[in-house]
């Protein structure tokens, strides 16, 4: 379903926010969840912005300074609903669209640092911003294994066009114990395995 062009428009200006105030680190990012399913996938619904970024430690002040920068201020409503979050993926709205907010995940782990090594820069409505990889989509998918999460999965694997890297995708998917869910979107696919 497309959104009308005034939410879209909403929707890109918060994007882009996000990003220029991102870029301003050094600290790697990239763009994950919704977004970039609907790059390399089936597109669907999105409702927040996902950002992936390499941090030193679990700290998000020095993120969310930059973003309160850029006029985001934490979403403190959406915290009082989902208090188990809090410390965990801090969620920040913009006042121009407050019903787009921004989710930021913090990278400490193996996996998620290779993630943020194989990002691309994707071009996105004239504004280039960094993507995670159609492969690791399919791990990060796999690994949060709700079940939208395997119908994104099945979009991505039954892409036109995309011809994912198997052996990188069953390499990490050995590392995170994730050989048989990978199995099940490979066959139910009809790509084999």
């Amino acid at each position: 379903m497309a959104q009308p062009d005034g939410l879209q428009n909403d929707y890109l200006a918060v994007v882009e926010l996000a990003h220029r105030a991102l870029t301003s680190t050094e600290a790697p990012y990239c763009v994950i969840g919704a977004l970039a399913l609907g790059v390399c996938g089936t597109p669907r619904a999105i409702y927040d912005v996902d950002f992936l970024i390499l941090a030193q430690s679990n700290d998000p002040q020095p993120f969310l300074g930059l973003l309160r920068t850029a006029g985001f201020a934490i979403n403190e409503t959406w915290y009082d609903a989902n208090p188990m979050a809090r410390d965990v993926v801090p969620r920040l709205a913009h006042p121009t669209a407050p019903h787009f907010p921004v989710d930021l995940v913090f990278s400490l782990g193996p996996f998620d640092r290779a993630v943020l090594d194989r990002r691309r820069a994707v071009d996105f409505h004239g504004l280039t911003i960094w993507m995670s990889s159609p492969e690791d989509l399919v791990l990060m998918k796999l690994r949060a294994s709700r079940p939208r999460d395997f119908d994104d999965v099945m979009s991505i694997v039954k892409s036109p066009g995309l011809e994912l890297d198997l052996p990188d995708l069953w390499s990490w998917a050995d590392r995170l114990g994730l050989q048989g869910e990978l199995h099940y979107v490979l066959q139910a696919a009809g790509t084999g395995s």
